[in-house]
């Protein structure tokens, strides 16, 4: 059983329901993933802590060769800030021995900040909600287990029907921002070095299974009344992949450039100053739409002493 420290008493009496995700695919991953949702549990500004089962699922791009991850979630209740959540991340994994080399790579720790109440907001090293979540089914599989009716804040989707439109056709996305000649050049780099078929205006999928993903350079007409069955029409997309450059005068994280729109389709963030690492980011992304999520534990107690 875990034992919480003391909290000291707080200014702000209104706590925030907030999402934690972990992963491990390098060492002793059972060792450290178990101590960083200890140490999460026992800290003073944790209120409440809840965690889903353990999983296990196949690595995501990156180098060849990585073991599969453990991964899990955390619902936690807070009074504290989503930067004061950050640093407490932050400071276990580094106590665990974390070293960050690049995106999709192996690691011993990984822990993220996936939601944080209502807030939609940015700052250095800081997005909540988490960009890119919305397209990571070891992610959102874990977070059923323990928040399914939490509602992300910039389209109002719970965690559970975001999962169900995510696992329902084919992985799919339709590009926004950026000019028409750069979505142009990346979907010929999605198909040209990746193989995935990608579409220039009308989404026909006549003849095209509905395991393979696809991706389509523009937005086609979404329902003004979702999420509901209407969304599993095959010729929609499950994300919109937001796309900008990440130039002094447009970079990242400002809220108002990642999420214009105010939208109701879920979305997924992409930096396009590189067109080859956009590329191999959304085949990825993709893959995690549909990567295997297998329970390893029947209950979220792994983490108890």
């Amino acid at each position: 059983m875990v034992e919480r420290e003391h909290e000291p008493p707080s200014q702000n009496n209104k706590l925030a329901q907030c999402l934690v995700s972990f992963g491990s695919n390098l060492g002793d991953r059972d060792r450290v993933i178990a101590e960083a949702a200890r140490r999460v549990a026992r800290s003073p500004i944790v209120k409440s802590f809840t965690a889903s089962r353990l999983f296990e699922t196949p690595p995501i791009g990156g180098p060849e060769g990585q073991e599969p991850f453990l991964n899990a979630v955390a619902a936690i209740d807070t009074a504290h800030s989503a930067r004061e959540i950050l640093g407490l991340l932050q400071g276990i994994e580094h106590d665990l021995g974390r070293q960050r080399r690049k995106r999709w790579d192996a690691r011993s720790i990984d822990l993220d900040v996936v939601m944080h109440g209502q807030l939609v907001g940015a700052a250095t090293a800081l997005i909540v909600p988490h960009p890119r979540y919305t397209a990571r089914q070891f992610v959102l599989q874990p977070a059923c287990d323990v928040a399914e009716h939490y509602r992300d804040p910039r389209f109002g989707w719970t965690i559970r029907q975001l999962t169900t439109h995510l696992s329902a056709g084919s992985a799919s996305m339709s590009l926004i921002g950026g000019d028409e000649s750069t979505r142009q050049n990346l979907c010929k780099r999605l198909e040209n070095d990746h193989g995935i078929r990608t579409f220039a205006a009308e989404i026909d999928l006549s003849g095209l299974s509905e395991s393979l993903p696809w991706i389509s350079q523009t937005v086609p007409a979404l329902p003004i009344d979702c999420p509901d069955r209407s969304t599993f029409a095959a010729n929609l997309p499950r994300l919109i992949a937001r796309m900008q450059w990440s130039t002094p005068a447009t970079r990242w994280p400002a809220p108002h450039q990642i999420w214009p729109t105010g939208t109701r389709w879920p979305e997924y963030r992409l930096e396009i100053d590189d067109l080859a690492w956009a590329a191999s980011e959304i085949a990825s992304a993709l893959d995690s739409m549909r990567c295997p999520v297998r329970p390893v534990t029947t209950d979220g107690k792994w983490y108890f002493d």
